[in-house]
């Protein structure tokens, strides 16, 4: 069945996740492909020729929904330190792609290389012998970090919303969505709620276009 331009997108930002593309291969691959470098420019056909070069790539359409929001050993605390923090920020990461490996072992490789520095250039073997002021300096530039790749993919998506046949009640609720001039003076956690909003909505008008 044909898929509106609304649900291309989605399937392209899964698809990003999925062949575990970094914002400049992704963009590289679409200027090549279609000679644009945003999804929301793009005409269903050219939307069609980036969908059809990721399944020749591996991609494979289906649901990879995170499973929790905090890693094994955080998620049963009544209670998180920043060190969970951490771990918390880095998964999140993982579940929409922008890391290959939510694995502590992951995080330490990239805590290490990032916390020596700040260590008198003295490397840390283990995440639990970080400094708090350490782990403190790491989840701010973890942050900075997954923010800009939540503003890539919203840029992408915002467009898309906009073409949606939402009813009053999601409207109210678009509304309240950041505008493109926006959302770099977002916190984090109110671009992750609009980028859940906006998959929600294309997921479920993407699967009433397609009869579904």
């Amino acid at each position: 069945m044909k898929m509106n331009k609304s649900r291309y997108i989605q399937l392209i930002h899964v698809g990003k996740n999925q062949l575990d593309w970094d914002e400049e291969l992704y963009r590289s691959n679409l200027v090549a492909l279609t000679q644009k470098n945003s999804c929301s420019d793009m005409s269903v056909s050219e939307l069609s020729t980036v969908l059809e070069f990721m399944k020749s790539k591996g991609f494979k359409p289906v649901s990879n929904k995170a499973k929790g929001k905090y890693s094994p050993k955080t998620r049963d605390k009544k209670s998180h330190t920043p060190l969970d923090k951490l771990r918390q920020l880095w998964i999140a990461m993982k579940s929409r792609g922008y890391v290959r490996d939510g694995s502590d072992r992951a995080l330490l490789s990239w805590s290490k290389s990032q916390a020596k520095r700040l260590n008198q250039n003295v490397a840390i073997e283990r995440l639990e012998w970080l400094k708090p002021g350490m782990t403190h300096a790491l989840i701010e530039q973890l942050k900075l970090w997954y923010k800009r790749e939540l503003i890539s993919d919203l840029a992408d998506v915002l467009p898309a919303l906009h073409e949606l046949p939402l009813n009053k009640e999601e409207q109210f609720e678009a509304r309240s969505m950041p505008s493109l001039g926006q959302l770099h003076s977002c916190n984090v956690e109110w671009l992750e709620s609009s980028i859940a909003f906006i998959g929600l909505m294309l997921g479920k008008y993407g699967e009433q276009g397609n009869g579904n």
